[in-house]
């Protein structure tokens, strides 16, 4: 069982067109991390027409660390998302949203659950100072985080939805936040 729970579909489970999507993989390493936008586009398209198949959920994450003054940002994403490589279940995905975000898609995770998965989310990072190059202290990050449930509407505004949760749970302290259609 990994750290969000166990998939509803058996291990090895593909669909008709070969698009993993929840089913648990034997790994060697830490999941990749995804820097190519096209790549990102097709899996996320992907897992959206998967979860309005019916059947299946998804969160989709946009994450970014709270600025932090002499602390490179494209550093600390890097260790953001080695962190989350290192932590999430085999079948999460996750993605560079430019040079300061990440994307995380989580699926099987319930509505109900989406506000716990994030503040598990946020402890993988905050439990641990990072270790940045060229300091001579280690650094305590924060990020915000916000979500959204994948549903029918277009990727992009999917992302911005959790684009716009992260910023409200920023500006409310929290930095965490599930999107709502009351946050326009």
């Amino acid at each position: 069982m990994g750290l969000f729970g166990t998939p509803k579909t058996p291990a090895g489970g593909n669909d008709a067109a070969g698009f993993e999507f929840g089913e648990r993989k034997e790994m060697t390493g830490p999941l990749p991390v995804v820097d190519d936008l096209m790549e990102t586009a097709q899996w996320l398209e992907n897992a959206r027409n998967k979860v309005v198949q019916g059947g299946a959920s998804c969160c989709l994450v946009v994450c970014a660390p709270n600025p932090i003054e002499g602390a490179a940002m494209e550093l600390t994403v890097g260790e953001i998302a080695n962190r989350f490589a290192h932590s999430l279940r085999s079948y999460d995905a996750i993605f560079r949203h430019g040079r300061e975000k990440l994307i995380v898609a989580l699926p099987h995770v319930k509505p109900s659950d989406a506000p716990a998965v994030l503040q598990r989310l946020n402890a993988i990072i905050a439990r641990l100072p990072f270790k940045m190059p060229n300091q001579s202290v280690d650094i305590s990050v924060s990020v915000s985080l916000g979500g959204v449930m994948m549903d029918s509407s277009p990727v992009q505004e999917l992302i911005n939805r959790a684009d716009k949760a992260m910023e409200a749970g920023r500006i409310s302290g929290n930095y965490t936040c599930m999107w709502t259609s009351d946050l326009h």
